[in-house]
């Protein structure tokens, strides 16, 4: 009973995350421990009845919902009123949990060396280049159909990796607001196609993930933390030259 209310919390909060520009949903369920279930069972999601993980992602799944739907009109008045503060606490937060796994990595699971800072490079180079692509806002547009559902696809591959914000992209391509703004109102013409990317992803992207999270072990952690920790920084950082 307990795994299953952890799960159901970090599922509210994997999808309150989803509603933040700057914060993965992975990196959420990094931080409460379970990324590598919730990629096992995405992996094996065609065999349903031999998943020993279905009774944990129930709550999961559940909790996910709660939070994106209790949380949506939160989120947007946060924005609205206390965007400075609401973005550097996110930042700020993420940028803490990316150190702590790059070290904790180094530490206590023994990756050192050759492999260590090739992860971390390449997490560095990868978030600039990220960010490179992203980095600057389009303005609010309204998409059809067939967009939406790229973007959901391309936007839960990225809730799939620890660092890369899927709400984020969503800012930058300038479909946040349409997208969030459909949650409350329950406008099905923009919710049925993006959800329809996302459940491709969903099922085409977590193998593919698993493999090469498999081949490299817990190096990937080193990977992921420098991600995370980039991803924080970039968050962060244009706030904090607008005081100057």
């Amino acid at each position: 009973m307990k795994e299953k209310i952890k799960y159901f919390v970090a599922g509210i909060f994997i999808g309150l995350s989803e509603l933040l520009p700057g914060i993965s949903g992975a990196t959420v369920a990094l931080m409460f421990g379970v990324y590598e279930k919730i990629l096992a069972f995405l992996s094996k999601f065609k065999n349903l009845t031999q998943l020993k993980e279905i009774n944990l992602m129930i709550p999961l799944l559940l909790g996910m919902i709660l939070g994106i739907f209790t949380f949506s009109w939160l989120i947007e008045s946060l924005y609205e009123n206390h965007a400075y503060s609401f973005n550097a606490f996110i930042a700020i937060l993420m940028i803490c949990y990316g150190i702590y796994l790059v070290i904790n990595t180094y530490l206590k699971e023994g990756i050192k060396g050759k492999s260590f800072y090739t992860n971390l490079f390449l997490a560095i180079l990868f978030g600039i280049l990220l960010n490179i692509f992203i980095g600057t806002e389009s303005p609010t547009k309204e998409f059809d159909s067939f967009i939406l559902l790229i973007f959901g696809f391309i936007a839960c591959l990225f809730l799939l990796f620890p660092g890369i914000s899927g709400s984020a992209f969503l800012v930058y391509v300038g479909a946040h607001s349409q997208v969030i703004g459909a949650i409350p109102n329950l406008d099905f013409s923009i919710l049925l196609p993006f959800g329809v990317g996302i459940l491709m992803s969903l099922v085409i992207m977590p193998r593919l993930i698993k493999k090469v999270y498999e081949k490299y072990g817990k190096s990937i952690l080193v990977f992921f933390g420098g991600l995370i920790t980039i991803a924080g920084i970039s968050s962060f950082l244009p706030s904090l030259l607008s005081l100057f």
